[in-house]
């Protein structure tokens, strides 16, 4: 059974910003405007105060917003609203999940994009300081060799 963490990183998120629009919200964050998520926290019970960040690369715009930290396999540090610029009904979603690695008995984090229905894993993604700005920069460098290798 899925986690509320789990649930939020990967069916929440991925609908508030069908409903909102990812331009939107990654407008938000950069006016460092948490309250479109605001509903997410009270609706699901869980105490968080994200953090955001924004970001300009090339043609996209970029927000970061953290979540609670995991606890198990499959929940997300990070998650991020992509937008094109020159057309905003361009969009991908992505998290930077926790995972463990069985063999070596160890920690790694996967950098995930959400299409559809499915997750899509796109490889390693930096291990994970605990500074939100380290962390949220590594993760958008992460997003750009997926979305503009």
């Amino acid at each position: 059974m899925a986690s509320a963490l789990d649930a939020i990183a990967h069916v929440v998120m991925p609908n508030l910003m069908k409903l909102k629009g990812a331009a939107s919200l990654v407008s938000a964050m950069e006016r460092r405007d948490v309250s479109p998520f605001a509903q997410v926290w009270t609706q699901t019970g869980i105490d968080h105060t994200p953090q955001v960040i924004a970001k300009e690369r090339d043609v996209w715009r970029i927000g970061i917003l953290s979540l609670p930290a995991p606890e198990q396999m499959g929940e997300a540090y990070l998650c991020a609203f992509v937008a094109k610029k020159s057309d905003a009904t361009i969009t991908r979603y992505f998290t930077l999940v926790h995972d463990y690695v069985l063999a070596t008995k160890s920690t790694r984090t996967l950098v995930c994009e959400r299409e559809g229905q499915r997750t899509v894993k796109h490889g390693d993604g930096r291990a994970v300081t605990g500074d939100f700005q380290t962390d949220a920069n590594a993760f958008v460098d992460a997003i750009m060799q997926v979305i503009a290798p």
